[in-house]
């Protein structure tokens, strides 16, 4: 589909994105669909032309603005092959009743009670639309998460998650409404009577979310529990996903982890088509989602919600999960994640067998070919360091904290997990005049003169600019190349972009 040049500098598709065309060397041809409406209630009802274009019997009715009566509502949505449409509190949307008509469903349930759906908008559903009505309500979102649990088949296990925020809910909705179990709810330091009664009563119990938003006491107050966490919310997301997703599932949803509308409404269409969904930033896919895409070799991305949740260059990232990693001093990667490396055919001033001889192979080649611009331009370039191990890395700045104080190191050095190098993505370069070293005499070289307006021509940024610190986090590095593809690397020379301002 014919699209318009981003700033970001790729071709944007209205419905689909397809990167071979610009990558060639680097993504298969993807495919990105957004499923959005003018707002959230408008969004839920593109969720259900799309995965119920045939109709339903029955819909499932949830409060636009508010989630805590809507949580736990994916598994009986799932059970009853029914849509997630929102309203507001005192008055059914005409978008929404007009989706009702349209699925044909002769069954409204509505989640949570009058405080959260009034009885105007269910006097409008019996008197108006000529529909059955039942509500699910407690004496609060605890209560109301226990009454939808007992809506359901009979399941031997269950999860837990927070009622006091939605992230980690949402991410287990959509696998926990394909196996079955019930979403039960609980507050960070104690898990409510509602709750406790219906863990007590399974064989096996997922804790979702870390310890900052269930503490170990509720965990202990669980039965044959199991936690399922990361650091922040996308972490989290990206455990549920390896727990509980498919190994095979080649499609995946997106959706804001800043507000639940759309993951809500899009769960059951996840869980309808037995895929993963994934919380992500409005301006950033997190580096865990990248990693799972690139793990899972995923190329079909459906993103819920308009560009007012998730911005219009979602696309981008997603198709180039390994080369737009942003790894700075806010962001890191696992401690075990090792990319694919090989060494490039080019010259080191050293002989050894050592790690930073590798890179990540999809730059190798471009290395390689600006090694060979460079030698016909008459230049002796060399490269010094490119991947970095975690352990490697932990021992260099280790070293320098000692030598020079912490500070000092934070400013030259990344903490381990969280350098570039790590990724395998970047290269240190250097040349004879400067004794091989990585100092800021190589800008005035030959070689760094011709690096520093060559590189982006083979896909490579100098990462850390001069007077660009307060951004980078780091000073002026004139040797440190990283590769980020040729036509990004173009439009961020020619805009004068560093890669936190690109992926902003």
């Amino acid at each position: 589909m014919i699209g318009t040049y981003s700033r970001k500098g790729l071709i944007i598709g209205v419905s689909f994105l397809f990167l071979a065309l610009l990558f060639p060397k680097v993504a298969n041809a993807i495919e990105m669909e957004r499923i959005s409406g003018k707002d959230r209630i408008q969004t839920a009802v593109e969720v259900a032309k799309k995965g119920w274009p045939n109709g339903s019997e029955v819909v499932i009715l949830a409060r636009a603005n508010d989630f805590p009566d809507a949580l736990a509502g994916t598994p009986l949505a799932h059970q009853e092959n029914a849509p997630i449409l929102l309203t507001s509190s005192t008055y059914i949307s005409s978008k929404t009743a007009q989706e009702i008509a349209r699925i044909g469903a002769s069954k409204v349930i509505i989640l949570g009670g009058k405080g959260a759906i009034s009885d105007s908008v269910e006097r409008h559903l019996k008197e108006e639309m000529d529909l059955a009505v039942q509500r699910v309500s407690g004496q609060d979102r605890y209560e109301t998460a226990a009454k939808i649990a007992n809506e359901l088949d009979t399941y031997d296990r269950a999860v837990v998650a927070s009622g006091e925020d939605f992230p980690d809910a949402l991410s287990i909705s959509a696998y926990a409404a394909r196996e079955g179990y019930p979403i039960l709810l609980t507050t960070k330091g104690k898990l409510p009577a509602s709750s406790q009664k219906l863990v007590n009563e399974t064989s096996r119990n997922y804790l979702i979310g870390g310890e900052g938003v269930i503490s170990e006491s509720v965990d202990n107050a669980i039965p044959s529990s199991e936690r399922v966490s990361g650091s922040d919310r996308f972490e989290t997301s990206r455990a549920v996903a390896d727990e509980f997703g498919r190994k095979d599932a080649d499609q995946l949803y997106v959706a804001t982890g800043f507000d639940f509308a759309d993951a809500l409404a899009g769960s059951v269409l996840a869980a309808k088509t037995k895929d993963p969904l994934m919380l992500i930033e409005k301006n950033y896919v997190p580096n865990a989602t990248k990693l799972f895409i690139d793990e899972n070799g995923v190329k079909s991305f459906r993103v819920l919600g308009g560009t007012g949740a998730i911005d219009q260059y979602v696309g981008t990232e997603l198709s180039l999960p390994i080369q737009l990693l942003l790894v700075n001093k806010q962001r890191g990667i696992p401690a075990d994640y090792v990319p694919n490396v090989r060494e490039p055919d080019v010259p080191f001033p050293f002989r050894e067998d050592h790690e930073k001889r590798n890179m990540n192979a999809i730059a190798v080649p471009h290395l390689e070919e600006l090694f060979q611009a460079a030698e016909k331009a008459g230049l002796d370039l060399y490269a010094q360091s490119g991947y970095r191990s975690y352990a490697r890395q932990k021992a260099i700045h280790d070293r320098l904290v000692k030598q020079y104080g912490e500070a000092y190191a934070n400013r030259v050095s990344a903490k381990p997990g969280h350098s570039e190098h790590q990724t395998g993505l970047a290269m240190d370069v250097t040349s004879p005049d400067v004794n091989y070293g990585l100092v800021e005499e190589f800008a005035n070289t030959d070689e760094g003169r011709w690096v520093a307006q060559h590189a982006h021509e083979y896909g490579f940024i100098i990462r850390y600019p001069e007077e660009r610190e307060s951004v980078t986090g780091y000073k002026y590095e004139p040797w440190h190349l990283r590769y980020v593809g040729q036509t990004i690397a173009r439009y961020m020379k020619d805009n004068e972009r560093v890669l936190e301002e690109y992926l902003r």
